[in-house]
């Protein structure tokens, strides 16, 4: 057996698993969960009759739209606007596979007059290994001008110049959450990072 027909014969059983878990989720995910299931279900007859680039393409592709649905679904996990602040629409997306490691993004821009303020999450990006080796060693944090602090048990990095600043998380060295903000105040942006809901996003 090949390396490549060994791959698609693990990854099989793993993706139709987790195919029906979005076919739960109710009507507005219907579609998504039909063509994923389509895009197995071919997957499994081409590498069954030995077409396995075929196989390949149709996984590749049931992957990439799982991974869009998982982009939308972290954006509804943004903590809503603090009191007097209001929120533009969310962003996500999700990386394809042979660019960002199928990692997924999004972020939010909030604003309160002339206080501004961008969270941006990045999950399961092969990226986040150079963030990981920061976080793991405090000291060349602090080197960079940083202060260590934790906010929900977990390790964050704030850093203030002039009038902007930015406050960085690492979760479970694979989801990592940025906050840069302009003329804000220290107490709002500790405010958001507490409001975001870590174990959602770490559970998705």
């Amino acid at each position: 057996m090949t390396k490549r027909s060994l791959w698609i014969g693990l990854l099989l059983p793993s993706l139709l698993l987790a195919s029906p878990l979005w076919a739960a989720d109710g009507d507005s995910k219907s579609d998504d969960s039909n063509e994923i299931n389509q895009a197995i279900s071919t997957a499994t007859e081409a590498y069954q009759a030995g077409e396995l680039s075929q196989a390949v393409t149709q996984l590749d592709y049931a992957a990439t739209l799982i991974r869009q649905l998982q982009a939308g679904e972290l954006g509804k996990l943004f903590p809503e606007p603090l009191s007097g602040w209001e929120a533009d629409k969310v962003d996500s997306q999700a990386g394809a596979a042979g660019l960002f490691g199928g990692g997924i993004n999004a972020s939010r821009s909030y604003r309160k007059g002339d206080n501004r303020l961008e969270i941006s999450i990045m999950k399961d990006s092969p990226l986040l290994q150079t963030m990981g080796m920061l976080f793991a060693n405090p000291s060349m944090a602090t080197m960079g001008g940083y202060k260590v602090k934790r906010i929900k048990g977990h390790t964050a990095m704030s850093k203030a110049e002039d009038n902007s600043q930015e406050l960085q998380m690492m979760i479970d060295n694979r989801i990592l959450l940025q906050f840069h903000g302009r003329n804000i105040s220290e107490d709002d942006l500790n405010a958001y990072a507490e409001a975001i809901d870590i174990e959602a996003i770490t559970k998705l």
